[in-house]
């Protein structure tokens, strides 16, 4: 791990991932990394500055050979509030559908096909990263709106699922990145989604009943 970013005072956006992580850690949990990252991947948020979690899953680790053990986001095995903080990092893109199989980030990182299997997912994650917390322990979730013909706000999806379980919306950083897609032949209907958010998320309250309650559907959607 190379050395610490130097003391100062932060705004909320940040260009540099390593930093916008070491910060939240520094000023949102006592240690040097995260307890668990269940979607760890290649572990890409551990270049540098911040400490491998204890525990490291991914649904695809035997398969892959990742530094992490076999495990799923929604069935993480750790008993019930046994940590103090916990970040996830889904897929954000959905809709499959001509060429989007062939996209750089999905063959990366995969995507949904539809808008209800992001939120089936999200709303899993959400509840199994309360229930093995502990209570005030810290939850970092990384998201990113979606653009595909249609915009959808999905930091919104996020912040009310999440507080409807009894999480406190704490605070939020923003990652910006430079935008290094182009096509002239396309003519641009919305403003290209350049930044993603990180949310941080302190777990307050006793876990919320889902009865009665109905699913958020995009307008363009049955």
């Amino acid at each position: 791990m190379q050395e610490k970013i130097i003391n100062k005072h932060y705004g909320s956006t940040f260009q540099d991932e390593q930093e916008l992580l070491y910060t939240i850690i520094k000023i949102h949990n006592d240690s040097n990394s995260f307890d668990c990252d269940p979607m760890y991947n290649q572990g890409m948020f551990y270049k540098k500055l911040i400490d491998k979690p204890k525990f490291r899953f991914d649904i695809n680790a035997s398969e892959k050979g990742y530094d992490a053990e076999q495990g799923d986001a929604t069935n993480i095995p750790l008993e019930n509030n046994s940590i103090k903080s916990i970040i996830l990092d889904p897929p954000f893109m959905f809709g499959t559908h001509g060429q989007t199989k062939n996209n750089v980030i999905n063959k990366r990182y995969t995507m949904f096909d539809t808008f209800d299997d992001l939120y089936v997912c999200y709303e899993d994650i959400l509840k199994e990263a309360f229930r093995v917390l502990k209570n005030n322990g810290i939850l970092v979730f990384k998201c990113q709106d979606y653009t595909d013909s249609s915009t959808t706000m999905t930091h919104c999806i996020v912040y009310l699922l999440a507080t409807k379980l009894g999480f406190y919306a704490k605070d939020m950083a923003i990652l910006v990145k430079e935008n290094k897609i182009y096509n002239p032949n396309l003519t641009q209907r919305h403003l290209r989604k350049t930044h993603s958010y990180f949310w941080v998320f302190q777990k307050k309250n006793a876990l919320v009943s889902n009865s009665g309650g109905s699913k958020m559907r995009r307008k363009n959607e049955n």
